[in-house]
């Protein structure tokens, strides 16, 4: 802790001549300063006098051959402790420091000359902190995250916009953890944090930062010096250059950054770049987002340099984009922050047993889930939930750790907040366990991580799989060890999927991105759907060590013609299912149509059919629920339906957290655990997730989708909705689910069902199970209601204005920009007041 006596005290270590040296101004009245550096075990490695009555100015240096070094797993602190005459009287001061180096070299970040890949969490913000409600003595509160955040393999903090108590920079030092620190003033509103100036008229106050950097700059933890958060156009702001040069005067040992995001691709006086990275979501065409600049193009250049350039005439046009090259190490910034529902009662529960006041979301929330009728399937959303949002975790975090552009990422954020109900952390608000396996989240997460670049995870019979094998290696353990590779494939639940391979010598004598292998696989014959699960290993010398992950895969049968033929009438605007089985041909009308009819849409011959016993499978696809797209005529028999993207809800941004299933002949064909996982995402992505929150009667859908639970930000700032809105928050989602209408069966999804033309596997066989199904005995629905009663319903609804998701989901549906722009928030806006 900085000692008030001595203000400006320095301790540098020079970790390449095994040195250190102090510095400091003496006091008016020191005349002798006598000095002791003491290692942890507290034993005295050197010691000194030095004569202070002609010069204020000390300085001394040390050396420290044969020292331990201060790291994340090694985190050896050594003591200076000083004593002063002071006018006679005897000062005691005392400094803990670590031993270690941190610089950045050919856009990579060394600690103590080894590549060194942030694994960071943010915290700071109001949004992202939690307080200390267990009271606990304030070394301990940050202690106990730190502690919670390295079992799960993360080895830094950003504090956004803020400066954390010495408290946790001690505690930072003693378990090994490093801190980012963001110095410029949090203004409380989001919005007016955009203001690139405060009141004085500058981006941050020079003798603010001047003092914070005196203040910590001995703590070992302290890594990064940050002036704030998404600051517009940096790299062009004379003042970022001051700052620069003061840090880099006052602590020549840290790293220096103007802005977390929004920074100038190319600008200078920063020592590494924090850029945001997207808002796509890292499986199917976007399974490679983090290998990407195009974000960047958004924030310019510092140089004025042309980014694009568009032109051409009537007979053709042209658009020149500039490749961007990283000028300095990037870290992806606010990755992960996908969200889950809470667990209420436990946390209700935790706030009464230590007595605080819990946060007025929690009963609103209760009160929300009894109104729509969901209590009973409320411990199901949870766990769906949990298992979309871990899903989601490692797909982000692994495709980060491909990228060749990145040397690491902030993951917003590692403990959940209790000043809004955003649920996106693996702990709670008390930094303890929310039931995240702690070993399943390393296998992605820790120094070294076996990753596999899988853009696809369903496939046929027959295909042949070839998939890029990397590490992402900053292991002290594996150093220059020749490794053994193994993959196995095999099915979950027999033995009739089992194939494996060996490939020896794999030398892992560098840090970083590591291209390990190249697999190739001929996928077997299968009479049925198997889940499988790919597992790869690297495993050392005698057993040394070993390092495995794995991922689920789906495989099907590629054989349409085993579909029996059932004589239908299809009438159905983007689906023909005709193309792939031949044998399904449609036969009839609307007007006078076969036992099965196959729609895409409601009609007065729909329930018409329904209420004269007929059969209806309706795969609802509609252009109005991509009425945000392209505006679309109002559909008379309106199902109500939200336009879904197989994407984590990013925050507020969206209405995916996942699905539950109930047991269903519908998905005999289509292997599940219970919940939706990537073996859904062609069915998902782009297609019509239907709300049931009204329905006039109760329906348990076979497959459930669950809502966010959370408000839109704009909702609040912009149209003053402080509490939750119902009619956008927490519905009750159908993705399929079956009534018996009048005399007849109705079988509903809104499944995407495109895909049937190009032979996508999880659609062909999604078709596939719920075609045998609805054709076979064991079609039988419980749930009853007359064609009248649900004529009145779709023709009520035809009537009522169209339920507009909210100016975040909008972007999360329209997917396609990585970042929302200026233009987008007008569009957004004036679509919801049309």
């Amino acid at each position: 802790m900085l000692s008030t006596i001595l203000k400006d005290i320095f301790i540098l270590p020079d970790y390449d001549g095994s040195r250190a040296s102090v510095s400091f101004t003496a006091p008016e009245g020191c005349t002798v300063v006598q000095w002791e550096i003491f290692d942890a075990a507290g034993t005295n490695v050197a010691q000194g006098n030095l004569d202070t009555r002609e010069s204020k100015q000390v300085c001394f240096g040390v050396s420290m051959i044969g020292f331990k070094p201060w790291n994340i797993n090694t985190p050896y602190l050594y003591a200076l402790k000083l004593l002063l005459i002071v006018n006679g009287k005897p000062v005691e001061v005392s400094e803990t420091f670590g031993m270690r180096k941190i610089h950045v070299d050919g856009g990579q970040i060394y600690v103590n000359n080894k590549s060194f890949c942030v694994r960071g969490y943010i915290r700071g913000r109001d949004a992202h902190e939690h307080p200390n409600f267990e009271k606990l003595e304030l070394e301990e509160y940050y202690a106990k995250n730190i502690r919670a955040a390295k079992r799960y393999g993360f080895n830094y903090i950003r504090f956004h916009s803020r400066v954390p108590l010495e408290e946790c920079f001690i505690a930072a030092d003693k378990l090994g953890m490093f801190i980012h620190i963001e110095i410029r003033d949090y203004f409380g509103k989001y919005q007016k944090e955009r203001s690139m100036m405060n009141d004085e008229g500058e981006l941050i106050s020079k003798e603010k930062w001047a003092e914070v950097i005196l203040k910590y700059r001995n703590h070992p933890s302290l890594m990064v010096y940050c002036m704030g958060n998404e600051i517009r156009h940096p790299g062009t702001n004379p003042q970022v250059a001051e700052i620069s040069n003061i840090t880099k005067e006052l602590d020549p040992t840290r790293l220096f950054i103007d802005t977390c995001a929004h920074g100038e691709f190319d600008r200078n006086n920063v020592d590494i770049d924090v850029q945001h990275m997207s808002y796509y979501y890292p499986f199917g065409k976007d399974h490679d987002m983090f290998d990407h600049t195009y974000n960047w193009y958004i924030y310019g250049s510092a140089k004025g340099v042309a980014l694009v350039k568009k032109g051409g005439v009537d007979a053709g046009s042209y658009k020149i984009t500039r490749s961007l090259m990283a000028k300095h190490p990037i870290i992806a910034h606010e990755v992960c922050h996908y969200i889950a529902m809470h667990d209420l009662d436990t946390l209700d529960e935790k706030f009464k047993r230590f007595g605080i006041e819990k946060p007025w979301w929690v009963d609103e929330l209760k009160k929300l889930i009894e109104v729509k009728g969901l209590k009973q399937d409320y411990r199901q959303m949870l766990a769906a939930s949990k298992h979309f949002q871990f899903m989601s975790w490692k797909l982000a975090i692994e495709a980060a750790r491909r990228s060749p552009l990145l040397c690491g990422y902030h993951f917003l954020q590692f403990s959940d907040t209790a000043r809004y109900e955003n649920s996106n952390g693996i702990v709670d608000c008390f930094d303890d366990s929310k039931g995240v396996d702690e070993e399943a989240f390393l296998r992605f997460n820790c120094d070294t991580v076996l990753l596999a670049d899988l853009p696809r995870r369903t496939f046929f019979e027959g295909e042949i799989v070839r998939i890029p094998v990397l590490a992402s290696h900053y292991s002290p353990e594996i150093n220059g060890d020749r490794a053994q590779f193994r993959f196995t494939l095999e099915s979950k639940e027999d033995d009739s999927v089992c194939i494996s391979g060996v490939l020896g010598d794999i030398l892992l004598n560098r840090r970083g991105r590591i291209e390990i292998a190249n697999v190739e696989i001929e996928l077997p014959k299968v009479d049925e759907p198997k889940a499988l699960e790919l597992t790869c290993e690297l495993t050392g010398v005698g057993g040394s060590y070993n390092v495995s992950n794995s991922w689920n895969l789906w495989l099907y049968p590629d054989r349409p013609d085993m579909l029996n033929a059932v004589a239908c009438t299809i009438e159905m605007d983007e689906v023909n299912p005709s193309l792939r089985y031949h044998q399904i041909r449609s036969k009839g009308s609307l007007e006078n149509p076969e036992q099965l009819l196959m729609v895409n849409r409601f009609s007065k011959e729909v329930l018409m059919h329904l209420d004269h016993g007929g059969d209806v499978v309706m795969l609802y696809r509609v252009p109005q629920t991509r009425d945000r797209k392209v505006r679309a005529k109002r559909e008379a028999y309106t199902l109500p339906a939200t336009w879904d993207r197989f994407k984590a809800v990013i925050w507020d941004r969206g209405t995916n957290c996942g699905a539950f299933m109930r047991d269903s002949g519908a998905l005999a064909g289509f292997p599940n655990d219970g919940y939706v996982d990537l073996q859904f995402h062609g069915l998902i992505d782009d297609c019509d997730k239907v709300i049931l929150d009204d329905f006039p009667c109760h329906v348990e859908p076979v497959i459930q989708g669950v809502d966010k639970a959370v408000r839109d930000r704009y909702d609040v700032y912009t149209y003053g909705l402080s509490e939750f809105q119902p009619e956008w928050v927490m519905r009750k989602f159908g993705y399929m689910f079956e009534l018996r209408v009048g005399k007849g069966r109705l079988f509903v999804t809104g499944f995407n069902f495109t895909g049937l033309h190009n032979g996508r596997p999880e659609t062909c066989a999604m078709f596939e199970s719920i075609m045998r199904y609805v054709t076979g005995d064991s079609f039988k629905p419980k749930t009853k209601m007359s064609a009248e009663e649900l004529q009145v319903y779709l023709l009520t609804k035809g009537k009522q204005s169209l339920a507009k998701d909210r100016k975040m989901t909008q972007f999360w549906q329209l997917n396609d920009t990585p970042l929302e722009s200026d233009r987008y928030w007008k569009d957004a806006e004036e679509y919801l007041a049309q």
